[in-house]
């Protein structure tokens, strides 16, 4: 029986009857290592919910799916433009030093890179303007990025910052944007940041060489053209970003309860109250109850939405 066969016949059984990954597997008599090529077949697809066992209505996959898509997209468009940038700006300048620059960094270069860049924004004139994508942050990398920051900001400069949405799930960020607000740098977030990269006096730009890959390295780039494109996609980012305080109660996301988390994350995968009860062992009352919090607490207009919001804030 191929792979694809066993995982139908297995998620048809867990839909019809209501049962466990595990108990549909069982049921259809699959042993060992089929079991487990089923279970890695419905969990890439998105139908199955690793961690409660449960079939995830087909629609709900498709859409987070289609959610999961259109952020690609995005990013796949945005490198798209830029490449276009690259050619047309740089790649035609004849060989011309003065008009253009550009230096790259291997990951185990990353100090010298962190020089010039330092050396940079203390020559700082007007502006400093930053993109982060979700990233797990040490307190003393953030410290010191703060107190650059919060030193430009000092010198009149006007300093711009972007973070994921999600990122402000994490306690020591919630902490550094507060900080950073409270000595007058701008803090904007986004659910999808497409790169990550630090532009000062619309100058001199680092961007990292693929989108969230910090191990292929950065790239230091000097010219109008170039680094005009990049300046233009942080102002269209900037003006369609949300201060943080209007992210839907980002900064309680810490103060959920256990059993909200774990609603939460079946809701996202579209489960209806009777598989969540089954799952968490309560009873249909305390879900639909659970659920309404939820919803409410997220200004959500559905459950899906519920779920789906609650990802993209990290709350999951």
């Amino acid at each position: 029986m191929s792979e694809e066969t066993m995982a139908r016949q297995v998620y048809a059984r867990m839909r019809r009857h209501r049962e466990s990954f595990g108990e549909a597997a069982v049921g259809l008599g699959l042993r060992g290592a089929e079991i487990e090529r089923a279970r890695d077949r419905l969990v890439k697809l998105g139908l199955l919910n690793p961690g409660a066992e449960i079939a995830v209505d087909a629609m709900a996959a498709l859409n987070r799916m289609l959610l999961g898509g259109e952020e690609l997209l995005g990013m796949l468009a945005e490198q798209r433009a830029a490449s276009r940038e690259l050619t047309e700006h740089y790649l035609r300048l004849d060989g011309d030093p003065q008009d253009a620059r550009v230096e790259f960094f291997p990951r185990s270069q990353v100090e010298p890179l962190r020089v010039k860049l330092r050396v940079a924004t203390a020559r700082a004139r007007t502006e400093i303007m930053a993109m982060h994508m979700p990233h797990a942050w040490e307190a003393d990398r953030l410290a010191h990025s703060r107190a650059e920051d919060t030193d430009a900001a000092a010198r009149g400069l006007r300093v711009r910052i972007m973070h994921a949405q999600s990122q402000l799930a994490q306690p020591l960020l919630r902490e550094h944007v507060h900080g950073l607000l409270g000595a007058g740098v701008e803090v904007r977030t986004m659910p999808f940041v497409p790169v990550r990269l630090i532009m000062v006096d619309r100058e001199l730009l680092v961007v990292e060489v693929m989108p969230g890959d910090l191990m292929a390295g950065a790239m230091l780039i000097e010219g109008s053209g170039l680094v005009a494109s990049y300046a233009a996609l942080f102002d269209y980012c900037w003006m369609t970003a949300s201060e943080p305080g209007d992210v839907p109660r980002a900064a309680d996301g810490d103060e959920l309860t256990e059993q909200q988390r774990a609603v939460l994350r079946l809701l996202a995968t579209g489960a209806k109250d009777d598989a969540i009860a089954r799952a968490l062992g309560v009873s249909n009352r305390t879900v639909t109850r659970v659920v309404a919090e939820l919803t409410a607490l997220l200004d959500a207009g559905s459950r899906f939405q519920a779920g789906v919001r609650a990802a993209k804030l990290g709350w999951t």
